[in-house]
């Protein structure tokens, strides 16, 4: 292989040749073969001049002519490569114009035009210029290609010409050739297309103009503005912008623009022109009635520091509308200063903007807000304000709330400081929470740390609250739900089940402890855990059955279902477990929690049917699937079939098979 390696680099190929052979997917006898070919293949290229390449484009042999096209190709790969020699590559170039005037055949021109497009010169530019008025449409655009793509300041006349004789549609392919060439000086070459009868060629002609950004075509544009095209209008005061206008035509054009983008555009122009107009054409704006200019011109102002007090004075006496403009300019600042103003607005009786103002003091808040949120969150459990305490970026927040917690006489307040401090991920939030869920505490207390665990917990919180199931604790059901949840969210199941749930299992006094540890262990469902439930039900004497098999029908994904299939393979297996196996296979299907493929979970559902211990049961595993998914349909044919003439679950069968479309039977097969 390191031989190959060595060859592949060795001899210059083109992606085709790749394509073609296959190397790296050929079996090792091919393998010789390929590489010898395509050594002969790269040196019949290297051997033969362009030339000969050129004439064999007109093979009635499709391997010859894709063989020159890729040999060619890689011609030119190598002479415009970063390292490649000028002088062969100008070689090349003058190669291909010698060919072009000898009249070759038409996939000749194409594929010598297409070189030059990456090889042309100052030289190359009258060859080239002569396709420009030839009949035929792809020779034009090949042609029109490579002059763009030409640095020579010659072609930028050529094209100019050349466009002035073309059809509308062309003239938009010049415009766009003479953005690529991004020379300020093609701009007067476009200026005239702003005259055009074509609206969608006045409208990239102003588009081109504005990319150009050639100041000196700003009085044509102004003088083109009056009577164009309706459609054009925008475009051309976009352009206008763009290449100079001054302070008066933009303030013009805030009132008078083709839509709100332009004007707000041209807002922003008066803005870096004319700071002082810019101010009175916004404090005019801010007694008028509200209108979407007026809403852009705001959201605008609020990105200058020089506009912003005009828009924040006054805050609380201005319309909800503005004042949500206004609060998002000011977060999205990060505007501190102005704080007390959008604590104001707290008392709006608007709820969208009392709801942006916690939002806002979330990001610009300093002490003043804590105490105000906090006050919110805890009074009236405010969901926007515990979002805001989390974000607040302030030193002293988490200092307060631990001492809250830890001191406070106030059950509500240290319960609300425990959820902030859950919300904040505060450091060294998890070992207060573990110190005070211990007996001792207030159970109200330490429920509300459990929950504030169930986010931040670790191993160690995990450890406590199984402690506290299998003993009889009096937080026993609350440390159930948080247990499960901090699991859920902790992951890493095989991890936890041995280092949490095997030893609660172990020091638990009886089997009923232990089975009201179990009935949540399908938040450590993984393979250790799926081991366990096996082996308790292999167990037939044993009295955590029960809880195990409900464990089981909560699994939260397929690999549930080896267990039910084993099941209700077991000799004499009971009416109870054939009862259980029937609720998980039917949860695995139908559940949306349960995660699978469901062409898996479907040929599982077969072997159920297959090993089924009763009628009943099949009955209901075929039935599992009478309202298929348009996914699962396609399936459904193949599957059953099968069971069609079983007296049992013939007619179940067929009224599944009913619900498949022929179609989709077809097209499965």
């Amino acid at each position: 292989m390191r031989v190959v390696g060595r060859i592949v680099h060795a001899v210059p190929v083109t992606s085709f040749l790749f394509d073609r052979f296959n190397l790296f997917n050929m079996k090792p006898k091919f393998l010789l073969s390929a590489v010898c070919s395509l050594i002969a293949l790269s040196m019949t290229a290297s051997a033969q001049n362009l030339s000969e390449l050129v004439a064999q484009l007109d093979s009635d042999q499709m391997n010859q002519r894709t063989e020159a096209r890729n040999s060619i190709q890689q011609q030119l790969t190598d002479s415009t490569a970063p390292t490649a020699d000028a002088n062969a590559r100008s070689a090349l170039e003058e190669e291909a114009l010698q060919i072009l005037q000898s009249d070759p055949s038409h996939p000749a021109q194409v594929w010598l035009l297409r070189m030059l497009e990456l090889t042309g010169s100052e030289k190359s530019v009258p060859v080239i210029a002569s396709y420009l008025s030839n009949p035929d449409a792809e020779l034009r655009d090949c042609a029109r290609r490579a002059l763009v793509a030409n640095t020579a300041p010659q072609a930028t006349a050529v094209l100019y010409q050349a466009m002035l004789r073309s059809s509308d549609k062309e003239k938009r392919a010049y415009i766009d050739g003479f953005v690529f060439r991004g020379d300020g000086r093609a701009a007067k070459a476009i200026v005239p297309l702003l005259k055009s009868d074509d609206a969608a060629t006045v409208v990239q002609a102003a588009n081109a103009l504005m990319v150009l950004g050639d100041d000196s075509v700003a009085p044509a544009l102004k003088a083109s503005h009056a009577s164009a095209p309706k459609e054009a209008r925008a475009a051309i005061e976009l352009a206008m912008l763009a290449t100079g206008a001054d302070a008066n035509t933009c303030k013009a054009l805030i009132s008078s623009a083709a839509n709100v983008g332009v004007a707000e555009a041209a807002f922003i122009a008066l803005l870096k022109k004319d700071t002082t107009e810019a101010v009175a054409v916004l404090q005019a704006a801010v007694d008028e009635a509200p209108s979407p200019l007026r809403n852009a011109m705001f959201a605008t102002a609020m990105t200058e520091p020089a506009l912003q007090a005009i828009l924040l004075d006054g805050l609380t006496s201005r319309t909800p509308e503005d004042q949500l403009i206004i609060l998002s300019g000011i977060a999205e600042q990060e505007i501190t200063s102005a704080e007390a103003s959008v604590i104001a607005l707290l008392s709006s009786a608007d709820q969208a903007v009392r709801k942006q103002a916690i939002f806002t003091l979330g990001v610009i808040g300093g002490s003043a807000s804590f105490s105000t949120l906090y006050a919110l969150f805890l009074n009236e459990s405010d969901e926007d304000a515990s979002k805001a305490l989390a974000k607040l970026d302030i030193a002293t927040i988490n200092k307060e709330l631990f001492e809250t917690v830890e001191e406070s006489n106030d059950l509500k307040q240290r319960s609300a400081a425990m959820q902030l401090l859950a919300l904040r991920n505060a450091e060294g939030a998890a070992d207060l929470f573990n110190r005070t869920i211990a007996p001792g505490n207030p159970d109200d207390l330490r429920v509300e740390c459990m929950k504030a665990l169930e986010v931040l917990g670790t191993v160690e919180s995990c450890q406590a609250m199984a402690q506290f199931i299998v003993s009889g604790d009096s937080v026993k059901r609350s440390a159930q739900k948080s247990l499960k949840r901090l699991c859920l969210n902790y992951g890493d199941p095989d991890l936890l089940w041995d280092s949490v749930f095997v030893p609660a299992l172990k020091i638990a006094a009886n089997d009923a402890v232990r089975g009201d540890l179990l009935v949540i262990a399908d938040a450590v469902a993984g393979d250790k855990l799926l081991t366990y439930i096996q082996q308790q039900i292999a167990d037939t004497e044993s009295s955590l059955r029960p809880a195990v098999l409900k464990t089981l029908q909560r699994w939260p994904h397929m690999e549930a279902s080896k267990v039910w299939l084993e099941l209700i393979s077991t000799p004499n297996v009971s009416a109870s477990d054939i009862k259980a196996a029937q609720s998980g296979l039917g949860r695995m299907v139908k559940s949306k929690e349960v995660g699978g493929w469901e062409k898996l979970k479907l040929n599982q559902i077969v072997v159920a049917v297959e090993k089924a211990p009763t009628a009943e049961f099949k009955q209901a595993m075929v039935n599992l699937y009478l309202k298929p998914n348009d996914y699962i349909q396609h399936y459904l044919h193949d599957a059953f079939e099968q069971f069609a003439n079983d007296p049992d679950i013939s007619v179940e069968v067929a009224a599944v098979l009913a619900t498949v479309s022929e179609s989709k039977v077809r097209r499965k097969r």
